[in-house]
């Protein structure tokens, strides 16, 4: 066992898969060149022993190429190391350049590390496009904001195992038999056959892992000029804030979270009541452009693979400041209600009277 970086558990696998499958490669093998090909009337036990090496050696090659692949494993999250140093999250892009592999390799990777226990807690979060590293501790649900589509996607696609299974095994029944008589032939076949079932029952589709790219909006005609170039600028700050809360981590990602929503229904008052354009200018002009610079700040700080003294001052203070514009944020909402507040007060006074005025008539008629 190995403690990576940032708290990463792994266990060295493949060894012993590695030796056992030798063995039982090589074995066959060498008793091989003593057993009779059993042809022209030989015993029908040379045919049975034969078929017990080639089995022998299937399951060797079957495990050693596991004990290989778990080996292989281990020295991708070797190469993986201080990835969690400074956080639980990395995109998912990073480990990938790292190890010169595509997207799906990797999924596919970190799925056989869990399959094969080299690791916990490591898992690919496909709907913000992270790889996540949670440890014992179960993986923790992270909602995505309203209308924001999934960083990437998995398709599943038919797998192409059978078909080497298919004739990796057609070729060891020709090693290990001679093809004399068609019924070596048909026996190869129906070996083989087996053999493409088995792996297509236990692996029926791959995974193919794809980037979601997000159409293009068009632009919202509303007839008024003003309120459409508004909308045009908010709509480039949203797919940015969208962006930010995808690859932004705790504890700031709440908050982005927040800000997104408060934004949304800053913007649909606005779209409601046009005249209300006046009064977020300031907002549109310099809080939310504001806001957006500090957390692209913010996020290239959380990227940087070592965290030093001015990197973790800087990003404490940019956290500190989220709850004060949170609340400006809130203040920029709550201000567009003003009037409605002021009607509703108007409205509830002069009811108000009105009931008082029915009971006084009420009285005066009894």
């Amino acid at each position: 066992m190995t403690n990576l970086g940032g708290g990463l558990v792994i266990k060295k696998k493949g060894g012993a898969e590695m030796v056992l499958g030798a063995l039982f490669v090589l074995f066959p093998l060498v008793l091989l060149p003593y057993q009779p090909a059993g042809v022209d009337g030989l015993p029908i036990l040379n045919y049975f022993i034969r078929l017990v090496l080639m089995l022998a050696f299937l399951w060797g090659a079957r495990t050693l190429l596991g004990g290989v692949r778990k080996r292989g494993l281990y020295q991708k999250l070797l190469r993986m190391q201080g990835l969690f140093d400074n956080s639980n999250r990395v995109p998912i892009k990073v480990p990938a350049e790292l190890l010169g592999c595509s997207l799906t390799c990797l999924v596919a990777d970190v799925r056989a590390m869990q399959k094969h226990k080299v690791i916990k807690g490591l898992y690919a979060d496909l709907l913000r496009g992270d790889l996540v590293y949670t440890g014992d501790a179960p993986p923790k649900d992270i909602p995505i904001a309203q209308g924001v589509a999934p960083a990437l996607r998995e398709e599943h696609r038919r797998s192409t195992t059978p078909i080497y299974a298919f004739g990796f095994v057609w070729a060891a029944y020709a090693f290990f038999f001679p093809f004399y008589r068609p019924m070596d032939l048909a026996l190869a076949l129906v070996v083989s056959v087996v053999a493409f079932l088995q792996v297509s029952w236990s692996t029926p589709t791959r995974a193919v892992i794809l980037e979601v790219v997000a159409p293009i909006p068009e632009p919202v005609q509303t007839g008024n000029q003003a309120l459409d170039e508004m909308l045009s600028a908010v709509g480039g700050h949203m797919q940015t804030l969208h962006r930010l809360e995808r690859s932004i981590n705790a504890p700031a990602d709440e908050q982005v979270r927040d800000l997104i929503r408060t934004t949304e229904q800053i913007i649909e008052q606005v779209k409601k009541h046009p005249g209300k354009l006046r009064d977020i200018r300031q907002f549109l002009g310099y809080t939310l452009p504001t806001t957006l610079n500090l957390l692209q700040s913010y996020e290239e700080l959380c990227a940087q693979p070592v965290e030093g003294q001015n990197i973790t001052a800087a990003k404490k203070k940019i956290e500190g400041m989220m709850c004060t514009i949170a609340d400006a944020f809130h203040r920029q909402l709550d201000a567009l209600f003003a009037d409605k507040a002021l009607n509703i007060e108007v409205e509830l006074e002069v009811m108000g009277q009105m009931l008082k005025n029915n009971d006084g008539i009420n009285m005066n008629n009894r």
